[in-house]
């Protein structure tokens, strides 16, 4: 699987090395987040991408981290970089038409799979972005070796895609400081 950023999204996104020495600056306003996704900040941001995605952190990716997908194909991995196949066919895969509670479990999947422990999730709930109805939910979890995480997602469908927009910070200190910033930013989340 080819996450970029992490092995495997959250080993892969919490315990990824890939905290390198930056690239380039996301200033507060709207920011491009990939593709047509734009998505409003009070903050800055450090922000990493390549073609098909992006991740934004401010003190490191194990501290802070927004995980940005402008399109989730059909059939493909819900974290990119995998597609379902006939020997393959169950599994974190988008499917375009999927109600909101399947694309929670999809990327609670997606989390699982990529190491994170006890994942939870409540107040899944609709919400619009910019015309498009998706879903919001909140979400915690733990890291294999045990520090806590907490979480919010939100993902819309559009052009049979998914746009995915996820932020995680450890439970302590750094979500608490950062989650009302982000929630607005979330609330932001649209394409052009």
């Amino acid at each position: 699987m080819n996450l970029r950023p992490w092995p495997a999204l959250l080993l892969a996104l919490l315990l990824s090395a890939c905290a390198s020495s930056g690239g380039p600056l996301v200033s507060p306003g709207p920011n491009p987040a990939g593709g047509d996704l734009r998505i409003d900040s009070e903050m800055e941001w450090t922000r990493y991408s390549d073609r098909r995605l992006q991740w934004w952190t401010m003190d490191g990716q194990q501290l802070n981290l927004l995980y940005l997908i402008p399109a989730v194909r059909p059939g493909e991995y819900i974290f990119l970089g995998r597609r379902q196949t006939t020997r393959r066919p169950d599994g974190p895969f988008f499917q375009p038409g999927m109600r909101a509670d399947e694309v929670r479990d999809l990327i609670v999947d997606g989390l699982l799979a990529a190491g994170l422990v006890g994942v939870q999730t409540h107040d899944l709930r609709p919400d619009d972005f910019g015309g498009r109805e998706g879903l919001r939910f909140e979400m915690s979890m733990s890291n294999p070796q045990g520090l806590a995480y907490r979480g919010m997602a939100a993902a819309f469908e559009h052009d049979d895609r998914l746009a995915l927009a996820l932020f995680l910070a450890p439970r302590e200190y750094y979500y608490p400081r950062d989650a009302s910033k982000v929630a607005r930013m979330l609330d932001s989340l649209r394409l052009e």
